[in-house]
Formats: C-alpha cells, structure tokens, sequence
C-alpha cells in the first residue's frame, strides 16, 4: 500500500479537479447563507435543503442580503495551501428569495402584528446590574469575551452560565429551558443570550416561534447577543435589548467601577467646593448685612439722639418760657400785693385797730374793749369809752 503526505494528496485532488472538464464554467443556484466583502473579494456560502457550497468572488461591485436565491457562475477550484475546495465565482445574479429567509419574514411579520415588537412590552435594564445570566455554551469564546469584559469593568459582577447548545437541533429547547431557569432565579439581575456569528441556518435556532414567546413573557430584563452587528433574530426583535455583539451586551450591563469610583469622588469634590462655596457666599451676606444693619443702627441713634436734643431744646425754651412767664406772674402779684399791702397804708397815716386780733366792726366791739391801735412804727393799746354809728 503506497503511502501518501499531505501535499501528494492534495495535489491529486487539485489535479483532478482541474482536469474535470463538467466543472468549468458552470452555473450554481442556491439560497446565500452568509456574505460578507473584504477588499472587494465577497466571501459567502451557497446552501439548499441539505447542503453547502463556500464561494468566493474577486472584485465584487455589490452587496447581496442572506436568504437571497442567487445564480452564480464560475469554476470549481481547490486550494491545497488551505486544503479548500472553492467555488470561483464570476458573476452573481438574483434568481428569487431562499426558503429560510422567507420563513425567517413570514414569522418576523406576524409576530410584528401581534405587537411581540413594540416598545411598550420593553423592560428598562437597570443600571447598576449585581448579577447576570448568561445562556450560552460553556465551551465556546463567547463565555470568555463576556467573562473578559466583566473582569475589565466589574471584577465583583457575578455571573450565572446556564449551558446550551447554541445551535443544531437541540438548540431551540436548551435556550428556551436557560430563559426559564433563570426567569425563575431570584439572584439574577438580567439575562444575556449569547452565541458567535454564523450563517443563516446557524442561526435559525433563534428564529424560533416558540423560543420568541417565551422570550416575550420572560420577566427579567432579557438581552440578545446573538451573531455579529450585521446578523439579525427573531430573538433581537422580542428581546427588551438587542446588542450587536456578546462583548458589547457585556459592556451594556457591567457599569465601570473605576469609572463609577472616580464619579463619586468628583461629585464628593464638587459637593465640597459648593458647600465652601455657600459658606463663604452666605458668611459675606451675613457681613453685608451685618454691615447694613449695624449702619442702619446706627443711623437709628443718630436719627433718635437728634430727636432728643430737638425735644431737649424745645423743652429747654419751653421751660425757660414758662419761668420767664412764671417770673412775670409772680411779680405782677408781687406789684399787686405791695399795693395791698397795709403797711402802705401805714406809712400814709393810716391806722389798723383790732380787738381780740380781729378786725372792728359794728358787731364785735364794744365800750369798755380793749383794742390794738398799730400805726405806721408804733402799737397803742387802748379801751373804748364811747361806740357810735357813723351818719
């Protein structure tokens, strides 16, 4: 038996392929599964009920959608550097629309009449998240990426990982029974779906009717990560949050704790800055004040001690007035009492005569009384001999 390496082998191949003269400019149809452009080479995947066919295309001039029927001319070619075998394809046209791809529409618009889309079913995601729940496969890169950006962010995120098959067959029940498991566990904050990028039937698991609306009931915020940015799900469209990748959902979920620290010292410091701030405003409107009534006091006292000098000269020349009128009283009675006075009369030639100290009169005296005759510098004491009426 002749034994063969690697590079005999593949150069049979390479030789035979060549050589198949059925293999040359032929025309492929089939439903594209998956395209995307680098540098105007279209790398994409040709697919029917069972099978796939990968193709590539140089100077590519445009785009064509996954789930497109496509009629795509070319040569068959196998790359032994790569151990690959190619389509070459030259030209690519349109032929109609795949199988999956309408079924992935059909259910895309019913599910979007019956409103499983609209934001009002949406639930927010919370900002600060404790714990999340991841639903993917424990053995592929996606857990790590997520794992890397939570350790980056928030080392002290917990996260939960329910492991599913994230494509094939069974993939539909597992993430169904990831959703519930973790709708139903109380330490769980958010739940993230997660898998890699793929082509269309890779993904078909997610465009599933029944995952949908168990994903639609779910009561904790759910997020799809499902494939690359430009890949889209049923799941992406009834999530709460689409997220263009399982590193970004990470991003979304885990706020930065370095960043969330340094936040809180600097509000800690603006607190501090504006608590000196007030202080200092409200110390030079207390001194304002402070000034503006000591001012306004003193302004008060200035004001009241005019008042009273004003009263005190007022009440001073109302006092001086009433001496002075009083003055004036006093030596008019005075005038008049010298005036009154007997001794006046006295020196005139007048006498006073009193008996018993009283004045004379006709009732009170009699003949034989004794009476006082006080004249201007001398007392007489004298007796009535003879009382008379005067004509």
């Amino acid at each position: 038996m002749k034994v063969f390496s690697v590079r005999e082998i593949n150069r049979i191949i390479k030789d035979l392929i060549d050589n198949e003269v059925i293999l040359e400019d032929i025309v492929v149809t089939g439903e594209l599964s998956s395209f995307s452009i680098t540098r105007d080479v279209a790398y994409f995947t040709l697919k029917d009920t069972d099978n796939l066919l990968s193709c590539v295309q140089f100077h590519c001039k445009r785009e064509f959608l996954i789930g497109d029927m496509v009629e795509c001319r070319g040569n068959i070619k196998y790359y032994p550097k790569g151990g690959k075998l190619t389509f070459n394809v030259l030209s690519i046209q349109e032929c109609g629309q795949g199988e999956l791809y309408k079924q992935f529409i059909e259910l895309k618009n019913k599910l979007e009449k019956e409103g499983m889309f609209s934001d009002l079913y949406k639930i927010p995601i919370p900002k600060f998240v404790k714990s999340i729940g991841v639903v993917t496969s424990k053995t592929g890169a996606v857990l790590q990426d997520i794992k890397n950006v939570v350790s980056r962010r928030n080392p002290s995120l917990e996260i939960f990982v329910y492991d599913a098959q994230v494509q094939g067959k069974y993939a539909v029940n597992d993430v169904i029974q990831g959703i519930t498991y973790f709708d139903n566990l109380t330490d769980v904050d958010v739940i993230i779906v997660a898998r890699g990028g793929g082509s269309l039937e890779d993904l078909m698991p997610f465009n599933d009717e029944e995952l949908a609306r168990v994903a639609f009931i779910c009561n904790k915020p759910l997020i799809s990560a499902v494939g690359h940015e430009t890949d889209f799900s049923i799941l992406d469209f009834v999530s709460d949050l689409r997220a263009p990748t399982p590193s970004a959902a990470a991003e979304i979920v885990t706020f930065d704790k370095t960043e969330l620290i340094n936040k809180i010292k600097d509000l800690k410091s603006n607190f501090s800055k504006n608590i000196l701030y007030m202080i200092e405003e409200k110390s030079y409107d207390v001194k304002y004040k402070l000034s503006s009534l000591s001012s306004s006091v003193q302004d008060n006292i200035n004001d009241a001690i005019m008042d009273i000098n004003e009263k005190f000269i007022l009440c001073d020349k109302n006092i001086n007035t009433m001496i002075t009128n009083a003055t004036h009283c006093v030596d008019k009675s005075i005038k008049t009492l010298d005036v009154l006075n007997p001794a006046r009369l006295l020196n005139k030639g007048y006498s006073i005569v009193t008996v018993n100290d009283d004045s004379i009169n006709a009732t009170n005296v009699n003949v034989g009384d004794e009476i006082k005759v006080i004249a201007n510098d001398v007392k007489i004491h004298a007796k009535v001999t003879k009382k008379e009426k005067r004509c």
